[in-house]
């Protein structure tokens, strides 16, 4: 059996002041693991060292020999797509088929959708057939019939795979293992997902209630030491003969007898004997992760009369083969529209072509599905330009998104979850009128996810949403607009 080793790893960004990780030990076997935690918490961290994208400090990784990495972008063409899609054996068909992949696509890579993108990323991985398969985030994008494509090739896989993902229902159909990065401590269980995070709760549960615990002893301890302390004060001075007069024999030899049987020591003794407890209390105390409370407060956004907007009866191109066609499409003031439909029917291309045809006066706030590695960078680099001001607001919008300020500002360039949540924030500091969301959720974690979703819900201008997941969407919109294939080379709206 395939095992997969990591003993006693440390890895520091340069950039950073903090590691990411300290004495790592890991062990993996053949399998799917899943790895869960907040943005930041080093899953693609981890990936990386794993694959030897980056270079640890210190430590060992056994196993890794042969390696393919899937990372969460699609920008890139995959390396060796070419031969995969030029190879005519039975198993290069296989995986074609499993994927329902087009021989068309190797030539299309620029106007294919993200979700096809991904599904010819990760035939090519198991095409290569590692040791090891590493996957990051693989259901970003997808729509329901893709995500069970992409289920069933990744069951397919027969090595060692480490899975990062925010998609429950993913985790919960391929893993039988689940590492949970959490506080900078790693939790290692060999259940699945749901069941792993009912062990990883009750284990929280008990780790507070022993935190809590440890407080009151320390507060406890503490008093006695203030007490002791005082008493040790007093018994100094009733041994000090600087005050005593000259003649007074009998309480000089009254203190010299308390002197010499050590009665002097008893307090002094005890003393440094409840210091002593206090200092291995405080080495033992429990750390658990402080909860902060989520959601967004929203001002008023502003009115500059740019609704209703009309979107004229068209035909657009979607690619040499494919059409959207739709009628006359408005969009009043407050409305909260979300927009469903398969990969490849033309969603963000509809976006774009509204943000290109129509003038919003600047007053709106769009968050594309993918922020490239110079976007994130331009972006980092203009909040950190910012006045403090300006700054303490939009990193308190990125810590009731769930995540820790310090920890960003600590970094070189953040997690592509952490960039979208401060390109939110920056946005929101505007004001829009509207907002125009491609697939918000991806990359993101769990608890973004509910404060995402809770912050939207109370927002009161106009919002366009592009989702896959429906409870969010559910959750946000009041309408739904549906991008339906009408055939392979024609897809219309319905709303």
């Amino acid at each position: 059996m395939q095992h997969l080793t990591i003993k006693n790893l440390h890895y520091k960004y340069k950039t950073s002041t903090m590691p990411i990780f300290e004495n790592l030990d890991l062990e993996f076997d053949q399998g799917w693991c899943c790895l869960v935690g907040a943005n930041g918490s080093g899953k693609s961290t981890l990936l990386k060292l794993i694959s030897k994208d980056l270079k640890y400090e210190e430590g060992s990784i056994k196993g890794n020999d042969l390696v393919h990495y899937c990372m969460q972008s699609t920008q890139e063409m995959p390396q060796n797509l070419e031969d995969f899609m030029s190879t005519y054996t039975s198993k290069a068909f296989k995986i074609r088929d499993m994927l329902n992949i087009d021989d068309a696509w190797l030539y299309q890579w620029d106007t294919l959708s993200f979700g096809e993108r991904k599904r010819m990323q990760i035939a090519v991985a198991i095409f290569e057939e590692p040791d090891v398969l590493l996957v990051d985030e693989p259901t970003n994008h997808l729509d329901r019939k893709s995500k069970d494509i992409v289920l069933a090739a990744l069951k397919s896989f027969k090595g060692i795979g480490i899975l990062v993902s925010h998609d429950r229902e993913l985790l919960d159909n391929l893993s039988t293992a689940t590492i949970i990065l959490k506080n900078k401590n790693i939790f290692s269980f060999k259940t699945p997902f749901s069941k792993a995070m009912d062990e990883f709760s009750i284990n929280m549960e008990f780790l507070e209630k022993t935190q809590s615990k440890q407080y009151s002893e320390l507060k406890k301890l503490k008093k006695s030491i203030q007490n002791q302390h005082e008493k040790v004060t007093q018994s100094k001075k009733r041994m000090s003969k600087k005050d005593l007069g000259k003649n007074d024999k009998n309480s000089k030899t009254k203190i010299d007898l308390a002197r010499f049987t050590g009665k002097d020591k008893n307090d002094g003794q005890q003393l440094a004997k409840l210091k002593s407890k206090q200092d291995k209390l405080i080495s033992n105390t429990v750390t658990t992760e402080k909860v902060f409370e989520l959601g967004i407060e929203f001002h008023s956004t502003r009115t500059k009369k740019i609704f209703p907007i009309v979107i004229k009866k068209n035909i657009l191109d979607l690619s040499e083969t494919k059409k959207l066609s739709y009628a006359d499409l408005l969009i009043k003031e407050h409305d909260k529209i979300g927009i469903i439909g398969e990969n490849g029917a033309g969603k963000s291309s509809f976006l774009n072509h509204l943000l290109d045809t129509v003038d919003l006066k600047d007053e709106y706030l769009y968050i594309p599905q993918e922020i490239t590695q110079e976007e994130s960078k331009t972006l980092f680099d203009e909040i950190n330009e910012m006045t403090n001001d300006k700054k303490g607001e939009i990193y308190t919008i990125v810590r009731k998104l769930a995540s820790d300020p310090i920890k960003l500002q600590d970094s070189f360039i953040p997690s592509p979850g952490e960039i979208r949540k401060m390109m939110i924030a920056k946005g929101l500091l505007e004001s829009p009128s509207l907002i125009i969301l491609d697939e918000p959720t991806n990359h993101m974690d769990l608890d973004s996810v509910l404060s995402l979703e809770v912050a939207l819900r109370e927002y009161n201008g106009t919002m366009i949403v592009i989702s896959h997941d429906k409870i969010f969407l559910e959750a946000i919109t009041t309408e739904t607009w549906e991008f339906e294939k009408e055939s392979d080379m024609e897809f219309r709206i319905k709303y």
